[in-house]
């Protein structure tokens, strides 16, 4: 795999030439409002550069198994992943943490592989370290010398500055802006037009509330809500 460049601006993921051959199949874990925005996420990558053929969805809600959703079936529950035959991507579409680690260690199947979506609005530099199984959508953009962990997924217009580093199973919903040498542990999740000044760090599992202005570090495992941001409660581990 490599990265595609236009003037300082990804526009793409490439394959190499043993890839390119047919589109590779794709299935979205989980059905929800992330899920389906993931859908068309995957359908502005194609309409750049053609990668994915999407299966459907896979979610643990009975109710839901079976139907169609924006155009893709739900194939079944997380088990259809653990006995699916065939060579298949996966990413994990999940908003809540918790629910998506809980999700990712039933995993057990060898022929599934987790995808990096990216998508091509995003303005990444070539620094850029990425685990896997990880969601970037529209108009982010991330500078020098971050690090992302595993399994994340950043909502639309989210600013990353330099040298921050985002955990595993961590969500980032639209509009979070963290400034540079921020550290935010695993299982974070940051509401909606989040700010974090430079060199603060956010404690594993916490919740930050949507339009909180972080200004000194978040302990683990608690919720921090307010302009600046205030811890209201702790959580049990």
């Amino acid at each position: 795999m490599y990265i595609i460049w236009e003037d300082r601006k990804l526009v793409g993921i490439g394959f190499n030439i043993e890839e390119r051959f047919g589109m590779k199949d794709i299935i979205i874990i989980g059905a929800g409002g992330f899920g389906r925005e993931t859908v068309q996420l995957i359908d502005d990558i194609n309409s750049n550069i053609l990668q994915w053929n999407l299966l459907g969805f896979v979610d643990d809600k009975k109710e839901i198994q079976g139907k169609e959703i924006n155009g893709y079936q739900v194939l079944g529950g997380i088990d259809f992943l653990n006995y699916y035959e065939e060579d298949v991507y996966i990413v994990s579409a999940i908003a809540n943490c918790r629910t998506k680690k809980n999700i990712i260690e039933k995993l057990n199947n060898k022929n599934i592989r987790f995808a990096n979506l990216i998508h091509p609005s995003a303005v990444v530099a070539r620094d850029l370290k990425l685990g896997f199984d990880i969601i970037i959508q529209s108009n982010c953009v991330l500078t020098t010398n971050i690090r992302i962990g595993n399994h994340v997924g950043i909502s639309p217009q989210c600013g990353l500055g330099h040298d921050c580093y985002i955990g595993d199973y961590c969500t980032l919903f639209w509009n979070v802006n963290i400034g540079g040498q921020v550290v935010v542990e695993e299982g974070c999740l940051l509401g909606t037009k989040t700010t974090i000044i430079q060199e603060r760090r956010v404690g594993s599992w916490s919740i930050v509330g949507s339009n909180a202005n972080i200004i000194r570090d978040i302990q683990d495992n608690c919720t921090a809500v307010g302009n600046p941001a205030e811890v209201i409660k702790f959580h049990n581990t």
